[in-house]
């Protein structure tokens, strides 16, 4: 696969849809598991949508959203985890591959963002 990006917002999606699969904590709390699923789903969709950019504003705007999702997965990753709707060995590797996404596209943003200098954007 490409980037260790795209990489690890991989492992995180297919480690959340595995969790989701085995319906830990179903019961408890099904609603909060599906929106983390769809969180977690959403940083695959707009990570390929990255990949895939035709322009550099595209490109940008992809990583929003991603951010956007990363950040709602550890939202609702640490509220399960909180509930003790979540086994403590599949949080702990889940939260460690969210930060890590969290931080590689933060590192994307950082890198492509547009700084103003002299009145003239100026690509970073």
């Amino acid at each position: 696969m490409g980037t260790p990006l795209q990489q690890r917002a991989y492992e995180l999606t297919l480690r959340v849809a595995n969790l989701w699969v085995l319906g830990q904590g179903a019961g408890q709390a099904l609603e909060l598991h599906k929106r983390l699923f769809d969180a977690a789903t959403d940083i695959g969709m707009w990570t390929e949508r990255a990949a895939g950019a035709a322009s550099r504003e595209a490109f940008r705007s992809a990583l929003y959203e991603i951010n956007t999702a990363t950040r709602l997965v550890k939202l609702w990753l640490r509220l399960l985890d909180d509930l003790g709707c979540i086994d403590p060995e599949s949080a702990s590797p889940l939260h460690d591959v969210a930060e890590e996404v969290h931080r590689l596209t933060l590192s994307a943003l950082r890198t492509c963002r547009d700084t103003v200098q002299n009145g003239q954007g100026v690509h970073a």
